[in-house]
């Protein structure tokens, strides 16, 4: 509603919200960066990018691809499955997986098939435009203030 981008109580709320968001990120990608400088990262076959974001390639049989396609998606997402337990013990170990989200690519190529995983950060709050605003809303408040200081003297 257009009253949450008015009200300074929600605005600042939402600002809250987001910086709480962004401390958790910061220690998030603290922790990926520790566990990579240790090798569990490597060891486990996890890449990450500068973002935090973990990257796992799963290769697939291409016996899989005879079967029907309901059936083969099916079958593929149960092996992904199966292969991403893993590394959920290992995210719970480490205290991150209530932290992140799984998106996957289909990849399949004259050379390859399987799928590529994506672990990142899952921001509750924080979003990038709703933050902006925030930061304008209190930049452009103290502006007025300021300059109406200015004006009265």
């Amino acid at each position: 509603m257009i009253v949450d981008y008015l009200n300074p109580a929600l605005v600042f709320k939402s600002l809250k919200e987001g910086l709480d968001d962004l401390a958790s990120f910061s220690r998030y990608r603290k922790i990926i960066f520790e566990l990579e400088a240790a090798g569990k990262l490597t060891a486990l076959g996890l890449y990450h990018d500068d973002d935090g974001n973990l990257y796992l390639g799963v290769n697939l049989n291409p016996e899989l691809l005879l079967y029907s396609d309901t059936s083969q998606e099916t079958v593929e997402l149960k092996l992904i499955g199966e292969k991403m337990n893993k590394y959920n013990d290992f995210l719970t170990k480490e205290g991150i997986l209530d932290a992140v989200t799984v998106d996957y690519d289909r990849v399949k190529d004259g050379e390859y098939y399987g799928y590529v995983l994506q672990i990142k950060y899952n921001f509750k709050k924080y979003r990038r435009s709703k933050f902006v605003y925030d930061i304008c809303y209190f930049l452009a408040i103290a502006s007025l203030i300021v300059g109406g200081i200015f004006i009265i003297l």
